[in-house]
């Protein structure tokens, strides 16, 4: 069980590293709200995210609120390339 909860804990703190941008768009505002200082997010926070993210990085955030919500059935490669592309995506949306 500890396994799991590690595996949690490290996808919630790498949506809160991915997402602490402050640029214009309206999403990074929001993310950045939800994040604050380096506050690590909640479930609720992180579909939040899911549900308000750009189209093109919608999908990566759900498999990020959904391994939070259930870490026993993630798929590590799949959280691996989502926080990728996020943080691809952050870099050429948002001001990190």
């Amino acid at each position: 069980m500890k396994k799991y909860a590690a595996f949690a804990a490290s996808v919630a703190i790498s949506a809160a590293a991915l997402v602490g941008c402050g640029g214009e768009d309206d999403f990074c505002g929001d993310a950045e709200d939800i994040v604050g200082a380096n506050q690590i997010p909640s479930g609720d926070q992180l579909q939040e995210l899911a549900d308000s993210a750009p189209d093109e990085i919608q999908d990566d955030f759900q498999v990020l609120a959904d391994a939070n919500e259930d870490p026993t059935s993630a798929d590590p490669a799949a959280v691996e390339e989502a926080s990728a592309n996020i943080q691809s995506w952050g870099e050429d949306n948002c001001d990190l």
